[in-house]
């Protein structure tokens, strides 16, 4: 009889994950390899208290994607462990004179303390990270991990400064990495007591420790930001997009973008893609959940009569991005990201971005909107790995809108990207899981494009079924198959897998990585940038106007109004209905944002749509000291600049319109900001400063449009060249800087906490719930 009983999995409220591992009171004296399991459980106890209470406090929040990655590696291990146990008591129960201790030990010491000891180094590294962290807290420094800033080995140290240095009087900031630090220990702490002296010296003085150890860029000495120069911050510049949020090294994500034509299955496929990767047999698919990242509907008939079953499976809290009340018209209503993590060798994440389809009934200006909105999704991305075209088998035509989409792709990322595109097949069972007749029409579409070199051939087409996908969920839904019609779909589940297997191994191993960041210059790029730019320059100019008629009033003001933006954390709108009760700030009446939590609907009021304006991000103000005669001139001739800019800015979008921009935005923008001026008037009598206001807007709303008709009147277009520079010059500026800086974080929380779905592998996850019920 074994002295070993199973072991259990708990999760207590307060003291993490709890591994128990009970043995058998009843005896004492156990075998040689039920001391090594009762020596494994011990050491994953252990681990168990780091991985999920010491090192998330220890390291201050800093690497939790890699904690994150820990996490997953140490349910592997105790996966495998309680497979171990499991098949050793199996063993004990079937053998009668019990298996041969030091051969079986041996086995399952090899395999275990493989896994162990990556998971022991992984450990170590992250501790002797949480060491150093925790020492520099001491010392008053702030910690920042550069490799989240995705420094590429070409780019220049000053860019690091850009994000970092808001003052450089008060900022400073030690770049090192680990090998730099073990190499010359006498010299950071040198360095590190330089910088704690000088702020001694200047108690407002920030320290920041600039931690190059995790990033491609190359630091050949350890040194200190600013320079002894002290570069003026208003020549730094944070580019408008900066897709440095993420922890993730770009060569640990794969990146595919999926497209294709409203109703040809793109989530359906994303559901069945994610079961072929996790199941290799429909019948361990059957024995197990299925994984469901998206809320599953569909009609299936069965039986000689034809009997209709509607199936639906999945979460219903998942429900507010599929819409499939509306027949015809795009299921998913947003881009969303289904992020996947490979199998324990790989260790890298694959991120399918599921899209809009389009060929959408609500006519071709909806198919803009789409096209508009996957572009500023992708926007955030560093790159792509493949664009991956779904398509159905046995086509009369192909979608109208489909070269429209295509030629956009090209437009907006570069002719390159080409090389990067695949195409997928779904329910192609029926055609011998070919691509069918729809091989001709595309081949023949493809050779009419202006770009000739898009690929397609048996190497980057792909065939799949994913009808038994969805047998697998209408069986979950008690719906019952005959023999043959189980046979058929165990034969399309199985070259499913093999096709998602040769559809990871192309894209590993064939295709090159497409970088977002590779200076490639399109009107729809633009576009985008200039559509997030709107609101901060209409607030820097409002509020520069603000500040110009206090120096009016007072020439030697040293208070000026501040504009603090703070990025939101999830989707949001303005409603133009709802009150605001204005504050006093200065003798200024001012509106305070009020942010609705927005999606497809509005949460928060129950006022009509077009009412509402998408936002990224609240205002508050503050009070800002600082000389009256060198910011008055500053003031004026920023406002000038943005002036300039705002117009050159419309013309561009309007001259280069899509179905989607209909109104040049500033000039509605200036409107709006009147109309709230105006009814700040109306309801406060103390209101000079305000009604000041009111009247400096109007002159630059009528010097506005004097100046657009004569820019119309000229048929000179800026070129593309000219509308980059423009961008980059105007986001230099702080207040224009700060608030982009605010929108890209808020896309970044929005991408994390409503647009990103990580999917758990469940052939980890099914043995753990298992297990607590042992």
């Amino acid at each position: 009889m074994s002295n070993l009983r199973l072991i259990r999995w708990i999760y207590p409220q307060q003291t993490g994950s709890g591994f128990t591992f009970i043995p058998n009171s009843s005896t004492t004296n156990n075998t040689d390899i039920e001391q090594y399991f009762l020596q494994i459980a011990t050491k994953l106890k252990k681990f168990d208290i780091i991985i999920n209470h010491n090192l998330p406090h220890l390291l201050h929040g800093c690497f939790k994607e890699w904690i994150r990655r820990v996490q997953k590696l140490q349910l592997y291990v105790i996966y495998r462990y309680m497979n171990e146990i499991e098949g050793y008591l199996k063993i004990l129960n079937t053998t009668s004179k019990g298996p041969s201790d030091l051969k079986l030990r041996n086995k399952i010491q090899t395999e275990l303390n493989r896994i162990i000891n990556d998971l022991t180094f992984d450990l170590e590294e992250l501790q002797a990270k949480a060491r150093f962290i925790n020492d520099l807290e001491g010392q008053k420094f702030q910690y920042f991990n550069v490799g989240t800033c995705n420094l590429s080995k070409t780019d220049d140290i000053n860019i690091l400064a850009r994000i970092l240095i808001k003052d450089n009087r008060n900022d400073r900031i030690l770049c090192s990495n680990d090998i730099l630090n073990s190499n010359n220990q006498s010299k950071l702490k040198i360095l590190l007591h330089k910088l704690t002296e000088e702020r001694k010296i200047n108690p407002n003085l920030h320290l920041i420790y600039a931690d190059f150890s995790y990033t491609s860029f190359h630091l050949f000495k350890m040194m200190i930001l600013p320079s002894k120069q002290n570069i003026s911050r208003e020549n730094l510049s944070l580019p408008f997009v900066d897709p440095s949020s993420t922890s993730i090294k770009n060569n640990d994500v794969i990146n595919i973008l999926l497209i294709g034509e409203t109703g040809v299955g793109k989530s359906t496929f994303i559901n069945a893609f994610i079961n072929y990767l996790t199941f290799s047999t429909l019948e361990q698919a059957q024995s197990n959940k299925p994984l469901v990242a998206i809320p599953v509907s569909f009609i299936i008939t069965t039986g000689k009569n034809f009997e209709e079953h509607t199936v639906k499976f999945g979460d219903s809290n998942d429900l507010n991005n599929e819409d499939f009340q509306h027949s015809g018209q795009s299921v998913t209503q947003h881009c969303k990201s289904y992020v996947i993590h490979l199998d324990y060798n790989d260790k890298r994440t694959l991120r399918i971005i599921d899209t809009p389809g389009f060929g959408d009934t609500r006519g071709i200006n909806q198919d803009d909107l789409n096209m508009q909105h996957i572009f500023e999704y992708i926007n955030d991305l560093t790159h792509l790995n493949a664009i991956c075209i779904l398509l159905k088998p046995n086509v009369s035509r192909l979608n109208i809108y489909f070269e429209t989409c295509l030629t956009q792709l090209l437009d907006v990322l570069g002719p390159n990207v080409s090389e990067n595109i695949m195409f997928c097949f779904t329910n192609t069972r029926s055609t011998f899981y070919t691509p069918g007749n729809t091989a001709p029409l595309l081949k023949t579409k493809l050779n009419s494009l202006p770009i000739k070199n898009i690929p397609f051939n048996k190497e980057n087409t792909f065939c799949f079924d994913s009808e038994s996908f969805r047998y697998l969920v209408a069986v979950q839904n008690a719906i019952q198959f005959n023999v043959e019609e189980k046979q058929e779909y165990e034969t399309g589940w199985l070259n499913s897998v093999n096709e998602s297997n040769r559809f990871l191994t192309f894209i590993r191993k064939q295709l090159n990585t497409y970088s977002l960041r590779n200076n490639w210059q399109s009107i729809r790029y633009a576009q985008i940038q200039i559509k997030h730019m709107i609101r901060p320059i209409l607030e820097a100019m409002r509020n520069i106007l603000r500040n110009l008629i206090l120096c009016s009033i007072d020439p030697l003001t040293n208070k000026f109004i501040k504009l603090c933006p703070r990025a939101l954390d999830r989707p949001s709108a303005f409603c133009a209905s709802c009150k605001r009760d204005p504050f006093q700030l200065k003798n200024f009446w001012i509106l305070p944002d009020d942010a609705h939590d927005f999606q497809s609907r509005c949460s928060t009021c129950s006022c009509v749509l077009d009412q509402h304006s998408s936002i990224d991000y609240i205002l508050s103000y503050d009070i800002l000291n600082s000389s009256s005669n060198e910011q008055q001139n500053k003031m004026t001739n920023l406002l000038d600049q943005l002036s300039c800019a705002s117009i050159d800015f419309a013309h561009f979008l309007t001259n280069n319109i899509s179905r989607s921009i209909k109104e040049d935005p500033f000039r509605m923008g200036l409107k709006r900001i009147i109309r709230e001026e105006k009814q700040i008037c109306e309801d406060h009598e103390s209101n000079q400063l305000n009604l000041r206001l009111v009247q400096e807007l109007e002159k630059l709303l009528i010097t506005y449009e004097d100046q657009m008709k004569k820019k119309q009147s000229n048929e000179k277009q800026e070129n593309l060249q000219f509308i980059y520079e423009r961008i980059e010059a105007i986001c230099k500026h702080s207040i224009i800087h700060e608030q982009m800086i605010a929108i890209h974080q808020q896309r970044e929380k929005c991408k994390d906490n409503h647009h990103e779905i990580e999917i758990t592998q469940n052939s980890i996850s099914q043995k753990i719930y298992l297990s607590t019920e042992c």
